[in-house]
């Protein structure tokens, strides 16, 4: 059976965008973000805990 897939190229140095420099504001930026994941995370991980504990 021949293999119908054709390889592609493997870019090494195509890595994407590069890393954006550490200013204040990038990190106000980051820190906030980390905050908003954190909270959604937080309610995402309780809120089936304490429907549970409400109605069973």
């Amino acid at each position: 059976m021949e293999n119908d897939f054709k390889e592609q190229d493997s870019k090494d140095n195509d890595w994407g965008q590069p890393p954006s420099p550490l200013t204040p504001e990038n990190q106000k930026k980051a820190f906030r973000a980390q905050m908003v994941l954190g909270i959604v995370s937080l309610i995402g991980i309780t809120l089936p805990g304490i429907l549970f504990w409400l109605l069973g």
